[in-house]
């Protein structure tokens, strides 16, 4: 019977270790709660994700690593007052995610230093920071939550070209001392209160990607002034979204745009003109009442009832075309005027600009409409290459073509093709690789180039050819002459359809083929007053030069010659006891008696 028992026990046991073995095989997520140093933190998938900060500190780093673990995410962070006392953040690299009302009402907190590595930033992450003066998005965050800067009211800065494409709710509301901000090339959504009382932000830059302004978001917005030519994408005008913006003076909604809703214009007191395109079918109530300096407002398409939007206690003189004149007879308005139609629009300028430039465009309206001014809009068919504002300054971003289009709010439109050349490829150098070869390296371009040209000739001004083209930046010229001279020139390109889009050509260098220069070189002390330099074999070299100064930047003086390929380390004696010495070598060939030299090694140091 204690047998068995014995062995019941023995089973038990057995059992256990299999149940734990399976569990520690099966088992790939483990979470646990630990902490280390200043930072309490729990491990999933091991990744740390950092729960409190217990320190003092006022200005901190978070780190990359805690308890060995990678730090993902910064969920929660500061425990009872410690918060109070933060003027400094630094996230390391690594740290992927910013925890919801991470720093909220962090009133001390000044400057903020946020990782290449970040994707996501909470609700409320940054909300009441009322001394953070500015704030730089990494280029790769793609989500951005609710009031996440909201009653940051000493931000004057925001640099939000990142990843995201929908614009939060309430992000910058009531950050009062916000400048100027251009958004995100792709953005598409501009959610309501987005800019909320934003006193002084005084520009914005929408891209034509932008399909949705929501509520309230640029009300209050009294210094946004000039002309704001909203996106081509965008079908309605959200209720009270540019309510209060008084410096306003100039608005263009194109033919896209179908409604005008409840007072989204109302208030802007310095508003003076709206040109309205063929699009707009329902007009809100009041959505221009109280902008008292309004004088005219132009409309490019159909009659849209006006009544209850106009309420205004000025002689605004409201325009239609002559195509549309039949429908305007329903409009009972005191002052009323008709323009003609136009049909024919040019649009003049550079047709081949380069990257990193600034360009510009000229229309003419036939028949002229300048009675009631400009009467058209922009479109760049492809802002990633080009972009164009209101005023028709256009800016080159890359390689590659768009189409601008001038379009009227009655219809008719022309456009100009541009063709952008990438930029300019920098920093081409030309070495010998071999006593047959050379060695050409550049700067890299940006990523949307498809690859180089590789231009050759024997005079510097003319007589070039093409001799290769590589996707990277570095190319190896084969077949060349021993002693003889060559000049290279590198051009990057872009593909368009079948066809290419060369840069100008970059800087020229020349290059007198030799052998190629040692590919080492190092100095130590041998023995008192005594320096060995020794220096890597050049393949084809017949010897070597060393030269030796008494200064990093000081007058390099020649003090040896030698004249044999296989030998590659001397002596220099004579020195100062405790002195350091800086020395460099190049190798060289004979080509009809004359020496032809390679360029110089690296300069090493040594002190005897």
């Amino acid at each position: 019977m204690t047998l068995t028992r014995s062995k019941r026990v023995v089973s038990m046991l057995m059992a256990l270790v299999m149940v734990l073995s399976l569990g520690a095989f099966f088992c790939v997520t483990t979470a646990f709660a630990d902490s280390d140093g200043h930072w309490n933190y729990t491990v999933s998938n091991g990744k740390a994700t950092i729960t409190s900060y217990i320190g003092g500190e006022r200005s901190i780093t978070i780190p990359a690593k805690v308890g060995g673990y990678p730090v993902d995410k910064v969920q929660a962070l500061f425990i009872n007052s410690a918060k109070a006392n933060v003027t400094s953040v630094r996230f390391s690299n690594g740290i992927t995610e910013i925890g919801s009302s991470l720093f909220e009402n962090c009133t001390s907190l000044q400057t903020v230093t946020l990782p290449d590595t970040l994707r996501v930033i909470g609700a409320d992450a940054f909300s009441g920071c009322s001394n953070l003066t500015g704030i730089v998005l990494p280029s790769m965050v793609y989500s951005i939550g609710d009031n996440a800067f909201k009653d940051c009211i000493n931000l004057y800065s925001a640099s939000i070209n990142c990843a995201i494409t929908v614009v939060p709710k309430n992000i910058f509301a009531d950050c009062v001392k916000l400048g100027n901000v251009t958004l995100p090339a792709n953005c598409t959504e501009i959610k309501d209160g987005a800019f909320l009382n934003c006193i002084s932000l005084a520009k914005i830059n929408m891209p034509n990607s932008v399909k949705i302004i929501g509520k309230n978001a640029f009300m209050g917005c009294r210094a946004l002034s000039g002309t704001i030519t909203l996106p081509t994408s965008i079908k309605t005008i959200e209720e009270l979204a540019f309510y209060g913006c008084s410096s306003l003076q100039r608005v263009l909604i194109p033919n896209t745009i179908t409604e005008i809703k409840t007072e989204a214009f109302s208030h802007c007191t310095s508003l003076n003109t709206v040109l309205i395109g063929t699009g707009l079918k329902k007009l809100g109530d009041n959505a221009f009442i109280n902008c008292d300096n309004l004088d005219k407002v132009v409309f490019g398409g159909k009659y849209v009832r006006l009544t209850d939007a106009m309420k205004i206690n000025v002689d605004t003189t409201v325009y239609y075309s002559t195509t549309n004149q039949s429908s305007w007879r329903a409009y009972d308005g005191l002052h009323q005027q008709v323009f003609s139609t136009p049909t024919k629009v040019n649009v003049t300028g550079k047709q081949t600009i380069a990257a990193g430039t600034k360009s510009s465009v000229a229309v003419s309206v036939t028949p002229n409409t300048s009675v009631i001014g400009k009467t058209y809009y922009f479109i760049s068919s492809n802002t990633n290459v080009a972009s164009i504002d209101a005023d028709g300054n256009i800016t080159a971003k890359t390689g590659g073509t768009t189409t601008i289009t001038a379009r009227t709010i009655s219809g008719a439109e022309g456009s100009i093709k541009i063709t952008v050349k990438p930029k300019k490829v920098t920093g081409v150098t030309a070495v010998s690789a071999t006593t047959s070869s050379a060695q050409i390296t550049w700067d890299e371009s940006d990523s949307t180039v498809a690859g180089y040209i590789v231009y050759r000739s024997t005079k510097k001004s003319s007589g070039y050819k093409e001799v290769g083209t590589t996707l990277s930046n570095s190319f190896t010229d084969k077949g060349l002459t021993k002693g003889k001279t060559y000049y290279y020139r590198v051009k990057a390109y872009v593909k368009d359809g079948k066809s290419e889009i060369k840069s100008e050509n970059s800087n020229t260098v020349k290059l007198t083929v030799s052998a190629p220069a040692p590919s080492t070189i190092s100095a130590k002390k041998s023995k008192s007053k005594v320096a060995k330099i020794t220096w890597g074999k050049a393949i084809g070299a017949e010897g070597y030069e060393v030269y030796m100064a008494t200064s990093a930047n000081g007058k390099f003086t020649k003090i040896k010659t030698i004249t044999s390929s296989s030998t590659t380390t001397t002596n220099k004696t004579g020195l100062t006891k405790g002195k350091t010495y800086y020395f460099k070598v190049r190798s060289y060939i004979t080509v009809n008696g004359k020496k032809v030299y390679s360029n110089y090694t690296s300069v090493v140091k040594c002190k005897v």
